[in-house]
């Protein structure tokens, strides 16, 4: 991880504010006139002492005077401090729905090794703890650095005009502090991007824990999963007791410079009110400013704060925005109108990234359109690889994949989507009702194509018996239906679709006999007319495809019917003889 602001990043940064700069020029105009009203706060009030200590009714009058103008201040300050608190928090969160927006789309069009590589739990915690963090430091970053700027220059400029001799005193320890901060810096900046990433494992192993919480039961696991999940937390705790450890070193010494400050202004004042270089009212109104100077320093420290967590969010944020996706979608992307359904593979080799070793090796075939096509093969030989590589989830490293003649990297991905259809063996049901689930890939489709399509896959009968028949809640990963009930819903869900390719990835492997029988019915009536890909370890489900490619050491040792390749007595008799298909 880059550690640091580039160039690039610093621009990433700063375009977020360009569609809100109206916003944020009545923001900043507020907290300068804010700062403005609290730097003539002690110049009223030591005006005020000197007539006070003149005495008379003209002193009288300039006190009256001096009492309005306070008043004004007032109601100035607290008038532009309720805009800029409300406008600065406005900002902020539009800010941070964009680059939430964009860090979601960044997800979505990543490959399936990135999601490989990076648990849902990491990257929620970039989405929404760090992101969070950067809201504050968007609206309250720039509005606590130039409230901390102007009422700490302007006060030391005033002072300057107050008592040169008396300032310079006062303000000696001023460059010692800023040279600390700046060290400090980069010891905030490791420390946080630790804690982010200790928070980032604790969410990793409770969302892996919470969603096999079924697994977990099943097998007593509930204490070792307790302590696999107190480890990461006490990891997190330990990265955060250290961050507080030195922030409070910091902050609280950062902290006492104000009384500091007041302490010398008194000692040297008073010297200096001894020898009549400086006047009581003089030294009123240098107090007043020494004492004011803690409003600003907390300011700063804010802003420090702030700075630190938003920057180390920011540098995650920017870490997943700078990963590229492995798959891309071509910049001319070719549209097909009609899909006949032939696929072909020409001399494909390919690797999954973090492997040296090829999964597949100069692996070539041609399915016809509307062909029954089988792959089978050992386990961990290839064959959900094959299906991964036609539906573009990933790309050759070396050769081609051709759709009706077309490679697929020219394709457009919402051609090939509606072209393609896929059943899993683990199906994903998402959390809301029946409706939503057998339209997800269709939201427009009429009632009666819904319904027709929950009839052809043989799910109808059970959703009308339901109290709520197709408005019925699934639960989280459809967790209230049984595993061929979400098996036929996913198939609904493709009969609406209409795909012209059908890939069948072990779909019905985990389901009991009865369940598998009438899943495979409903697969029967899916698969007519389509050009399907089966992979499959029970013969019955793929004896009687049009060919059959058995894959043996990254190629296809061997090609033919059911009752070719047994005649033949290779690997494929093999296969069935031991009872792996």
């Amino acid at each position: 991880m880059k550690s640091q602001f580039t160039k690039e990043r610093v621009g990433k940064f700063f375009s977020y504010y360009k569609p809100h700069w109206k916003i944020f020029a009545v923001d900043m105009g507020c907290v300068v006139i804010c700062a403005a009203a609290f730097l003539l706060f002690p110049l009223v009030s030591g005006y005020i002492t000197g007539e006070v200590l003149s005495g008379g009714e003209a002193s009288l009058q300039g006190l009256l005077a001096g009492g309005l103008a306070l008043l004004a201040l007032y109601l100035v300050r607290v008038a532009s401090e309720v805009t800029y608190a409300y406008l600065g928090h406005a900002m902020g969160a539009k800010m941070e729905r964009t680059m939430r927006e964009e860090l979601f789309r960044h997800y979505e069009e990543q490959s399936f090794a990135f999601h490989a590589k990076n648990s849902v739990g990491k990257l929620m915690t970039v989405i929404s703890n760090d992101l969070t963090g950067m809201t504050e430091l968007f609206h309250h970053g720039p509005e606590d650095l130039v409230m901390a700027l102007i009422k700490f220059v302007g006060a030391f400029v005033i002072l300057l005009c107050v008592n040169v001799p008396l300032t310079l005193i006062v303000f000696v320890m001023l460059p010692v502090l800023t040279l600390i901060t700046l060290r400090m810096d980069k010891a905030f900046e490791r420390i946080n991007l630790r804690s982010r990433a200790d928070l980032s494992a604790l969410n990793e192993r409770v969302e892996d824990t919470l969603a096999g919480i079924r697994t977990v039961k099943a097998f007593g696991n509930e204490e070792a999963e307790f302590r696999r999940f107190a480890e990461k937390n006490d990891a997190y705790t330990k990265s955060m007791c250290l961050f507080y450890k030195l922030e409070s070193y910091f902050y609280n010494t950062l902290h006492s410079y104000p009384q500091f400050l007041t302490m010398l202004a008194v000692f040297f004042g008073a010297l200096f009110l001894g020898n009549g270089s400086l006047d009581v009212p003089v030294l009123v109104t240098f107090l007043l400013y020494v004492g004011s100077m803690a409003e600003p320093v907390n300011y700063l420290l804010n802003f420090m704060r702030l700075y630190e967590e938003g920057k180390a969010g920011f540098l995650r944020f920017m870490e997943m925005m700078e990963t590229q996706p492995a798959v891309t979608e071509d910049p001319h992307p070719v549209e097909l109108p009609q899909v006949e359904g032939e696929i072909a593979f020409h001399n494909v080799t390919f690797r999954y990234e973090d492997s040296p070793e090829n999964v597949l090796e100069n692996l070539s075939f041609r399915i016809r359109p509307g062909q029954c096509a089988a792959f089978a093969g050992a386990s961990g030989i290839g064959k959900t690889t094959v299906c991964a590589l036609m539906t573009r989830f990933y790309d050759p490293c070396e050769g081609s994949v051709t759709l009706d003649g077309a490679d697929l990297r020219r394709i457009s991905f919402r051609s090939l989507r509606d072209a393609v259809g896929v059943v899993q063996q683990e199906v994903y049901i998402f959390n809301g009702t029946i409706r939503e689930n057998i339209c997800y890939g269709r939201p427009d489709a009429t009632e009666e194509e819904m319904v027709q399509a929950a009839k052809l896959a043989d799910i109808h009968s059970f959703i009308c018996s339901l109290p709520q028949g197709y408005d019925s809640q699934v639960g989280t990963k459809g967790i209230k239906l049984s595993g061929g009930q979400r098996q036929r819903l996913s198939i609904a869900r493709l009969f609406l679709k209409d795909p012209k390719i059908l890939i069948l990835d072990e779909a019905t492997s985990a389901l009991d006999y009865e369940s598998e029988v009438a899943v495979q019915a409903s697969i029967e009536r899916l698969m007519k007319g389509r050009t399907c890909i089966v992979i499959a370890h029970r013969l019955s489900t793929i004896r009687n495809a049009d060919v059959i490619y058995v894959l043996k050491e990254k190629k296809i040792a061997e090609q033919g019917s059911h009752q070719e390749l047994l005649a033949l007595g290779g690997e494929y008799a093999k296969l069935c003889e031991f009872g792996r298909l």
